[in-house]
């Protein structure tokens, strides 16, 4: 099915086929690449107790030099047979991102605070889901509760088409307000979001990761503002929240990437400089001087689009970034280096 739709029934039948399990959604182009790729398949008496979403064994690298394979030049920034979930997901990057995730191959799951989507979103990520042949889900979720979270994945586990390999935190909050001023709590709100937020929705995905024994990529959204500090602008909840974006990002980088017991879990953070947005416009009627500082502070002299982020994610997620992990990547047009 291509369509939007929200996560409710289950899937998790499966059949055999020679050593293999696959489920009924499952693609046979995923076990195709894996066996080209050197990813050998796991006999099913290793496998006991073991259900991928969609019923696929699939092993780690064999041989003992744990050097992983060499990637097809054609394939290193495809996601295909690969599920890639998008917290944030109703936000301008989110729903973006759902559009480029899907052209480069994956099946999206958006999650957001609504209880649905609009019927002009939903339309138009129909539209995209049927032109690239993708499956595009939204699951409402709080990110901030770890019950919530804990369903939404459950949920997500239970009707994943492809197995459940990528992670895009971008749900986020700023706030600004001088530091003398500021309401304890905003400045929490802005941390359980920004932070723990973050931390609930990896953590979840990790423990899909480690039950399918598949490789996975998580990619968190910090922020310029996580290395310096905004010109003209008091947000000093928001700077520290990105701040400890990337010090999660490293720690859990630290421990999933190689345990011993589960193939690699990669993650990586985005720090974008200033995006122009619909939240953006607001601002600068409120502050028209902002504008030009922010232009201005950067070596290109102008904000960047939700659009010019979007392929620093598809990169992270993909395997042509295979031996990245523990990494910032930083698209702020030189803001950070004057």
């Amino acid at each position: 099915m291509s369509s939007i739709k929200t996560c409710i029934e289950d899937t998790s039948a499966s059949t055999t086929i020679g050593n293999l399990r696959v489920g009924p959604q499952s693609s046979l182009v995923l076990l195709l690449r894996a066996l080209e790729m050197g990813i050998q398949p796991l006999p099913l008496e290793k496998e006991a107790g073991r259900n991928l979403p969609n019923g696929v064994r699939i092993g780690i690298p064999s041989g003992g030099d744990k050097v992983m394979p060499t990637y097809r030049p054609e394939d290193l920034f495809r996601l295909d047979a690969r599920t890639v979930v998008v917290t944030g997901g109703l936000g301008s990057v989110g729903i973006g991102l759902a559009r480029t995730l899907s052209y480069y191959g994956a099946d999206v799951v958006l999650i957001d605070l609504l209880p649905s989507p609009s019927e002009e979103t939903i339309e138009m990520l129909n539209t995209v889901a049927s032109t690239h042949k993708r499956e595009i889900s939204y699951v409402s979720c709080d990110v901030t509760n770890e019950e919530s979270v804990s369903d939404a994945f459950k949920r997500i586990t239970s009707t994943a088409v492809s197995p459940i390999r990528g992670l895009v935190a971008c749900a986020g909050l700023s706030g600004r307000c001088p530091a003398v001023d500021y309401p304890v709590d905003n400045f929490r709100k802005i941390m359980e979001i920004n932070v723990t937020g973050i931390f609930l929705c990896a953590r979840a995905i990790a423990r899909i990761m480690h039950h399918q024994q598949l490789s996975g990529s998580i990619v968190m959204f910090a922020s310029m503002s996580a290395t310096n500090v905004n010109k003209g602008v008091d947000t000093c909840a928001y700077n520290t929240s990105k701040s400890a974006v990337l010090q999660l990002a490293r720690s859990l980088a630290a421990e999933w990437g190689n345990d011993g017991e589960h193939p690699p879990i990669r993650v990586n953070t985005i720090s974008p400089g200033y995006i122009m947005t619909p939240m953006t416009r607001p601002t600068f009627e409120e502050f028209p001087e902002l504008r030009k500082i922010w232009q201005e502070g950067n070596m290109l002299g102008r904000m960047s689009t939700v659009d010019e982020h979007q392929s620093s994610v598809v990169f992270l997620l993909s395997d042509g970034s295979s031996y990245m992990t523990a990494t910032d990547l930083r698209a702020d047009a030189g803001h950070c280096s004057w």
